[in-house]
């Protein structure tokens, strides 16, 4: 069994994005509680930074200083094959692990086996791995992974007070049905396959709340927008761009529907956000999403790359609307059925990590 390294202090390493998303608000929430305890501190480095700069950051700290990097960097190809520079500090570096670029659907095999054998020799050589799910646990495990090294911190979740659920109403045949989706605009994310579907009903009976960071991909929202010029959904989509947490919730109370068109999830945050406010979901299976939503339950899953299996199932919920009210009544009562951690458990599991021997 591997030995953990004895930290006094934890050095949280993460990029300053320019969105908000699940990863960087669970970061945020360990590092806040790292510097109300005096264990630790955060800092930014950016991801196309030298690597030769955060190494010789890494030189001028004190040896009992622990590691921790956002496994985004591993998405860097100058970063991923700097291993060899960063070997005399593998016994103090933690990854922390939201996303694994390797399982990205819309990479051929032959790509996705390139990005893990780089992604591969850094979880090899750290020494320890936090994840934010049983899922990704085993699928590392599964592919090599020593079992031991990998620590299991599921990402807090604030309740809902009672006041604040939607309980459903009969939804007349006229009245739109509002469906909502939220994550950066990106191809894993979905947001363009979504719309597409969309595209293709002969009823636009809905109005669908897209959030998330609009402006990363430039490209991708252009797409969308075209589509929805195209299709003539100016009156049916919305384009909300970011919107702040709250804004969010408040937002969740007026729909009926979440939908989470993404084809990978290490966790979906935003998907268990919509479950605690009582929203029945649509989603495909992947990540922690199967840990809380009930096949035909509380949601509908899909197996991740059936756009059509999809395609059926979001046409069937904006059609019988009888089914659709069922799952919202479904998914209002299976709130008590479920257990999140709080952020202050998360982050005690999070220090197992370097508790381990």
């Amino acid at each position: 069994m591997k030995l953990r390294y004895e930290a006094s202090t934890i050095y949280f390493i993460q990029p300053q994005l320019s969105h908000v998303s699940g990863g960087s608000i669970y970061n945020l929430e360990i590092i806040k509680r790292l510097e109300q305890e005096a264990r630790g501190k955060g800092f930014f480095y950016a991801l196309n930074s030298p690597v030769t700069e955060l190494i010789e950051r890494f030189n001028a700290l004190p040896a009992n200083y622990a590691f921790v990097l956002d496994g985004l960097y591993l998405t860097i190809p100058e970063f991923k094959a700097s291993v060899a520079k960063f070997s005399p500090y593998f016994q103090r570096i933690y990854l922390m692990l939201h996303y694994l670029e390797s399982r990205n659907i819309y990479y051929s095999n032959q790509q996705k086996e390139a990005l893990w054998i780089g992604e591969k020799l850094w979880l090899k050589a750290v020494n320890g791995i936090i994840v934010p799910s049983l899922q990704m646990r085993d699928y590392l495990s599964i592919q090599g992974i020593e079992k031991d090294k990998i620590t299991v911190a599921f990402p807090g979740m604030e309740k809902v007070q009672k006041s604040r659920l939607s309980h459903p109403k009969k939804l007349s045949e006229k009245e739109p049905i509002n469906l909502i989706t939220v994550g950066t605009f990106s191809q894993g994310k979905g947001q363009l396959d979504l719309v597409q579907m969309l595209a293709q009903m002969q009823a636009k009976n809905f109005r669908l709340h897209l959030i998330g960071d609009c402006k990363q991909n430039a490209s991708y929202t252009e797409e969308i927008l075209a589509i929805i010029k195209r299709s003539q959904m100016e009156y049916c989509i919305i384009l909300h761009g970011y919107l702040p947490q709250q804004a969010i919730f408040d937002l969740f109370p007026q729909c009926a529907l979440y939908l989470s068109p993404s084809t990978y999830e290490s966790y979906s945050m935003a998907t268990a956000e919509a479950v605690v406010h009582g929203l029945p979901v649509l989603a495909y299976a992947t990540g922690a999403i199967v840990d809380w939503i009930e096949d035909g339950g509380n949601g509908i899953l899909i197996e991740p790359g059936k756009q059509e299996q999809f395609f059926k199932a979001l046409t069937r919920l904006l059609t019988v609307r009888n089914e659709l009210t069922q799952l919202r009544t479904n998914a209002l009562a299976h709130i008590s059925n479920l257990s999140f951690n709080s952020w202050d458990k998360t982050y005690q599991d999070f220090l197992q990590a370097f508790n381990k021997d």
